[in-house]
């Protein structure tokens, strides 16, 4: 063998020891939510009058937890909630459509980018937790049942509430199901989803709070129907590394509903 050769050939393999050794980010696969119970569609004969949609109005799926607490490395959070708030029926549809290619077309966390970082998605918070992500991790699956809005308080069953755990997906509490209060925007001023009623209470106690043009929260432009608004939502785990960078699973659309504030009952 040449001489030359004799001495480069362990150089390379130093290069490359240092290389793989030094430099090189470790990417965590974190397993995403599959499953759904009922993903709530707006179509174009219901989203200018959303009223007679309230028994269907709800989001409901399973978190995926036991897979992603295999790591000694890598800390499981839990599941976030990302939402979107649209005055325009075909912008929102628009974005699910590209949405939905990003999430079949790589096992990756590039569609919960795309969620989070370019559309600028928003976690979803609640009144019951100061948790993020929303539902933290205790390493079993449990199945999540979301509802906005309030439709009758006079009946549970059509209350704006996040349950976790039991047998909680058609919004049915047992012993088992945990109660994370109402869902809230991630806006602040302790905002919720219903645009149709007044605030009872807090800074914006005996007003009307509509979502508007700059919330972080808010896709407006020309609105597909006057005080109609859709809301998109996403499942993502989330997790953080030894360096403590976030890192998220792919995503799982949860559905849309159409919320109108014209009216209290949604």
């Amino acid at each position: 063998m040449n001489r030359n050769n004799i001495f480069i050939f362990p150089l390379f393999l130093c290069c490359l020891f240092s290389f793989l050794s030094c430099g090189m980010d470790v990417i965590y696969y974190i397993y995403p939510s599959t499953v759904t119970y009922n993903v709530p569609v707006i179509t174009s004969a219901n989203y200018s009058d959303p009223s007679g949609n309230y028994e269907t109005s709800y989001f409901s799926f399973k978190t995926e937890e036991e897979s992603n607490d295999e790591y000694d490395s890598f800390e499981f959070l839990g599941t976030g909630i990302y939402y979107k708030i649209y005055d325009n029926y075909s912008k929102m549809n628009s974005d699910i459509s590209t949405i939905s290619s990003k999430i079949s077309s790589t096992s990756e966390a590039s569609a919960a980018s795309y969620i989070i970082e370019s559309l600028k998605y928003q976690p979803m918070g609640c009144t019951g937790t100061n948790d993020s992500p929303l539902i933290k991790t205790t390493s079993m699956n449990r199945k999540v049942y979301i509802r906005l809005t309030n439709y009758n308080e006079s009946n549970p069953m059509f209350g704006a509430r996040v349950l976790v755990g039991g047998n909680c997906e058609n919004g049915v509490t047992d012993t088992g199901t945990l109660n994370l209060g109402a869902p809230l925007r991630a806006v602040g001023r302790d905002l919720n989803f219903d645009f149709g009623r007044k605030y009872t209470s807090g800074t914006n106690s005996g007003n009307y709070v509509y979502p508007a043009s700059g919330d972080d929260d808010v896709v407006s432009g020309s609105a597909s129907s006057t005080g109609v608004w859709y809301v998109a939502l996403y499942a993502i785990g989330v997790g953080r590394d030894e360096s403590y960078t976030t890192q998220y699973s792919n995503a799982l659309h949860l559905g849309a509903v159409a919320i109108s504030q014209n009216s209290e009952h949604n």
